[in-house]
């Protein structure tokens, strides 16, 4: 892939993190000099951007690059030597960020559409409700709740629904917005006196996307603010979307009555995407990106790649395709091993009862003194029957020894934890794409 694509992956990444006029106005000038090993050059046009990206916007170009492209480098900004006459002048160049700021932004990322989403069972149901909020069936569902792990999609689907309403129903003030984003912008308010601004800005919309509200958690002053808004934004009819990485009720330290709030509407899930959905993603996203990518190839990957979210997929993607580019080699199964070998599955890794157990509680969020506990909670009791499961099927180990590792349990409750899992995977498609992704963590 060319320098000046993966810069546009970066551009398109950053817009919904800084906001559109910080992208036009600081990153877009920027453009990729040079990607070689753990360094990547970039090009500013002059000192002020250079000395500016690097002490406003470095850090957070350079998660863009490890997060969602896969590229762990060092950044080094250099000033181009195609524009003399600005070099030459760049002592006199000044560019004020809050010139020209607009009062209102939607901070919609426009390339994320309901048309380049990937659809399947993982998703199936969030998709659905999604595209009926977009339609304008306001009341049906409200507020929207969505969850899912990090890198399934969440934030792809909620921006599309704004850029959905803006087209169809363009006099309506939609508003995207981070939890981050919200906290850093309540915090200065309070600096600089202005909260009944803030707050007329955030009260007075039609549609709020509120993306990843589980980081309010344990933030008085946050959670409070946003709980009016809630209640003001509810009241007077108005749509409210929110994103979380968990269920209402397993966000740790939220505050009760914000959480029986989010379940007054509907609540979907997006769960990890199986192989052949794998496959699907990496295929539409090459073709959206202008790349040759076989079916053989996308399969590979889909079937070896190590995580299990879409923006790891695609991370990989634009990494392969960026090596195959500067080595001018095309894209292979071959080179893609060679090229990609951190990030493929170790099929020959050693596997024990700890690497299991760890990566369960990795996964769930939980404690191992949790599963070894008598609580019997679905947030603990789940993991932990899995954990039983995957023991006993990729290790073979008898039921008393399971019963041991989980707090000297009694083989027959490790015989029954066994049934219900292989009872449920027979009916449950999401549970047994679950456990084939978690298969998948423990052989990383």
């Amino acid at each position: 892939m060319a320098e000046g694509r993966i810069w546009d992956e970066v551009l398109k990444y950053a817009s919904p993190v800084l906001g559109e006029q910080v992208v036009e106005t600081w990153l877009k000038p920027l453009s990729v000099k040079e990607l070689r090993g753990d360094l990547i050059t970039l090009s500013a046009p002059n000192r002020f951007y250079k000395n500016w990206i690097e002490d406003k916007y470095l850090n957070t170009i350079k998660k863009i690059f490890v997060e969602e492209l896969s590229i762990d480098a060092d950044i080094a900004i250099e000033i181009s030597n195609n524009n003399i006459e600005a070099k030459s002048n760049e002592s006199l160049v000044y560019v004020n960020p809050e010139i020209n700021i607009p009062k209102f932004s939607t901070n919609l990322n426009k390339q994320y559409t309901f048309d380049n989403f990937v659809v399947g069972s993982s998703n199936q149901f969030a998709f659905s409700a999604a595209s009926a909020v977009a339609e304008g069936y306001f009341h049906t569902y409200n507020p929207l709740f969505i969850y899912g792990g990090v890198g399934l999609g969440k934030t792809h689907i909620m921006h599309a629904i704004g850029n959905k309403l803006i087209k169809s129903f363009p006099k309506l003030k939609i508003l995207y917005i981070s939890s981050e984003s919200f906290t850093n912008e309540m915090i200065y308010s309070l600096k600089s006196k202005s909260m009944d601004t803030f707050r007329d800005k955030y009260r007075n919309i039609d549609v709020l996307l509120f993306d990843d509200v589980q980081f309010l958690a344990g933030k008085t002053r946050s959670t409070e603010e946003f709980f009016y808004t809630f209640n003001t934004l509810y009241d007077e009819q108005k749509q409210i979307i929110i994103t979380s990485d968990k269920t209402p009720d397993e966000i740790p330290e939220m505050e009760e009555r914000l959480t029986s709030r989010f379940a007054w509407g509907l609540i979907a899930d997006i769960q990890p995407p199986n192989i052949e959905e794998k496959t699907a993603i990496l295929l539409k996203r090459a073709e959206i990106m202008g790349i040759y990518l076989s079916d053989e190839l996308a399969l590979f990957l889909a079937e070896n790649l190590k995580g299990d979210n879409v923006r790891e997929l695609i991370g990989a993607l634009i990494r392969l395709s960026a090596y195959a580019s500067f080595n001018s080699e095309p894209l292979s199964i071959e080179f893609a091993k060679k090229c990609l070998d951190r990030f493929l599955i170790k099929k020959d890794k050693i596997i024990n009862p700890d690497t299991i157990v760890e990566t369960i509680c990795t996964h769930f969020n939980v404690k191992m003194s949790e599963l070894k506990s008598k609580k019997r909670t679905k947030s603990i009791s789940l993991p932990r029957q899995i954990a039983m499961y995957i023991l006993r099927n990729k290790l073979n180990i008898s039921l008393q020894e399971i019963g041991e590792i989980f707090g000297g349990r009694d083989h027959s409750t490790v015989l029954h934890s066994l049934s219900q899992i292989e009872s449920k995977i027979k009916k449950d498609v999401e549970l047994k794409t679950l456990i084939s992704n978690i298969n998948k963590q423990i052989y990383k």
